[in-house]
């Protein structure tokens, strides 16, 4: 049942370009396979479910062959090719002109790292999983700010201050740095797996359970990541973050009183923001509004992927960070109309 389920989501997905959850669904299958093998609650009937019994079926090989399939069938070559490598399926084979062909299509089409971040300031950052590197990517994200300025909207309360009620009569007007932040998390974990924090010059990728878990690393969050989602001078901008930031306040700590204050008063979700000034807009999601306002919409190819894992694939870490940049781009822009 779980095989069969699992084949008719990977074909919807791949219809609705949410490729993303191609992986998540294999890796059901896996579990499913491993408890029917140790006879943890799931069952078969041996004459009917004969083709399917786990000793003449690999579910697993099956399930990642007909996603590789039904990938190239609707033309994505490109991620075809990473879920084979993903997978270490050594007897996959593909056209490499075509392969080539295809990702030359898909990074004209999607906004590209390259075409985000300033001249000279491309490379994409590295995940951050220690105390004394968290703190000197910090002071570079301060110390980089191009500090635009931003005014806070007024009109119908379109703040989309998610962390508290309303917002005081008195922020209005006031000048603030904007950061945009996202984070991504895996189904079977409490917390965050990553926390992105950008600039529209320099991006931050957090590595949440690496640091939470340690009394030092907590302390580095405190100091932070905390004191900047705290800050009544910067604005913390999300896309439907609500559950972003839940997903950070329950991350497993190591310390007692948790780095992630019960408040957040600079989170603001421009979701909220684009809803009020584009009603054509209020029911799409992140790329199509990027497309908006920036041109070209983002490639969420990666958004379900496996965020626990480690090391994160090149293809994550520019996912995680344009993610973030975007956030922080389309508030910028907003606020010079």
């Amino acid at each position: 049942a779980r095989f069969q389920h699992a084949q008719s989501t990977i074909d919807k997905v791949i219809r609705k370009r949410q490729l993303g959850v191609i992986e998540r669904q294999a890796e059901r299958v896996d579990r499913a396979v491993e408890k029917v093998k140790k006879n943890e609650g799931i069952s078969y009937d041996e004459e009917e479910d004969e083709e399917f019994s786990p000793d003449k079926f690999d579910a697993g090989e099956e399930i990642r062959s007909f996603a590789l399939r039904k990938t190239e069938e609707a033309g994505e070559l490109d991620f075809a090719r990473r879920l084979a490598e993903i997978w270490k399926m050594k007897d996959y084979t593909y056209d490499e002109e075509r392969i080539e062909a295809a990702i030359a299509a898909r990074r004209k089409r999607y906004l590209q790292w390259s075409e985000a971040l300033p001249a000279g300031n491309s490379d994409v950052p590295a995940l951050i999983s220690t105390p004394n590197a968290l703190f000197k990517v910090f002071e570079l994200l301060i110390n980089n700010h191009p500090s635009t300025a931003v005014e806070d909207e007024e009109e119908g309360n379109p703040s989309g201050n998610v962390g508290s009620s309303s917002s005081s009569s008195t922020d209005h007007q006031s000048k603030r740095r904007v950061y945009g932040f996202d984070a991504e998390w895996a189904e079977d974990h409490r917390g965050a797996a990553l926390l992105q924090i950008a600039s529209t010059a320099t991006v931050v990728l957090v590595d949440v359970p690496a640091l939470s878990m340690t009394h030092e690393g907590a302390d580095a969050l405190r100091q932070t990541v905390g004191r900047l989602f705290s800050c009544p001078t910067s604005v913390l901008v999300g896309f439907h973050c609500n559950q972003d930031v839940q997903k950070l306040r329950s991350s497993p700590c190591a310390q007692e009183r948790h780095w992630f204050a019960s408040g957040a008063p600079s989170v603001v979700d421009v979701k909220t923001i684009v809803s009020h000034r584009e009603p054509k807009l209020r029911t799409l999601g992140l790329s199509r509004v990027c497309e908006f306002y920036l041109g070209k919409p983002l490639d969420k190819a990666e958004q379900c992927s496996m965020w626990l894992a480690r090391p994160l694939s090149m293809d994550q870490l520019v996912y995680a960070s344009l993610d973030a940049w975007v956030c922080a781009a389309i508030y910028e822009k907003m606020s010079l109309k």
